[in-house]
């Protein structure tokens, strides 16, 4: 990371430590690159990069990038790179204000990812002109700690939401990412550990994420999710968290 975002996000920390603040955002455009930034500041969550793509998918903003990083103290630093939307500096950060307002409100519990995601699903998406093939891997060898997921796809709005969910529904703790976008194409990879910080070696569940990330990427992940047992792979209605273990049992 260059020294100048380095000294900014050591101010930005600082400035969130003075006014006792769990959560913070900040926001800057970058006219030139047509991109515009919003870091984040919250307690790390291994669902925290999934809730953030959610709440910027609700509002139809593209992710370009997102570099995620976690601080001294256990506190994650993430930022999230946006397709900009408008070409006047002042209504992009107005729409990247209200997109941090939006994260906020989630992680806070003001408002409830779920309705606006549903929200944002019931608007007809179109089709792209383009075609890319999908591609999925799954490898120990990359990392020395972690297991690396790495994707291959068209991209879309709310792809990286998508796919940060069902890592999550998986039981999967996502470390760090790199996301790049070339034009349509997508080339995310993900460094993910299970719950307990482990690698994935199980060779039955490295086959089971392949199938549902290949699900999600080719825009089936719907269709899956509502084949699957109650609980299995999802939320119970309830709200309560009700994933399978290898053994069997619930947790």
């Amino acid at each position: 990371m260059p020294l100048e975002d380095q000294v900014r996000h050591a101010r930005f920390i600082r400035e969130a430590d003075t006014g006792r603040k769990l959560f913070a955002t900040m926001v800057r455009t970058n006219t030139f690159h047509d991109i515009t930034e919003i870091t984040l500041l919250a307690p790390d969550h291994p669902r925290l990069l999934s809730i953030i793509a959610g709440a910027c998918a609700a509002t139809g903003a593209n992710i370009a990038d997102a570099q995620i990083f976690t601080t001294t103290d256990g506190r994650a630093l993430d930022t999230i790179l946006l397709n900009r939307a408008f070409d006047d500096d002042a209504d992009e950060l107005r729409r990247a204000n209200t997109i941090g307002k939006l994260i906020e409100d989630v992680l806070t519990g003001r408002k409830h990812l779920t309705d606006l995601i549903a929200a944002r699903s019931r608007e007809r998406r179109t089709a792209s002109a383009f075609s890319v093939s999908t591609h999925v891997s799954v490898s120990n060898k990359l990392s020395n700690i972690f297991t690396v997921i790495e994707i291959e796809c068209l991209d879309r709005t709310g792809l990286l939401a998508d796919v940060t969910q069902t890592l999550s529904e998986l039981s999967l703790d996502i470390q760090t990412a790199r996301i790049t976008t070339f034009g349509e194409k997508v080339i995310d990879s993900f460094y993910v550990t299970d719950l307990v910080g482990a690698k994935i070696t199980n060779e039955n569940r490295q086959a089971a994420i392949l199938e549902r990330m290949k699900a999600v990427l080719e825009d089936k992940g719907d269709a899956y999710r509502k084949g699957m047992p109650q609980g299995m792979l999802l939320p119970a209605e309830n709200g309560q968290d009700t994933t399978v273990k290898e053994d069997g049992n619930a947790r």
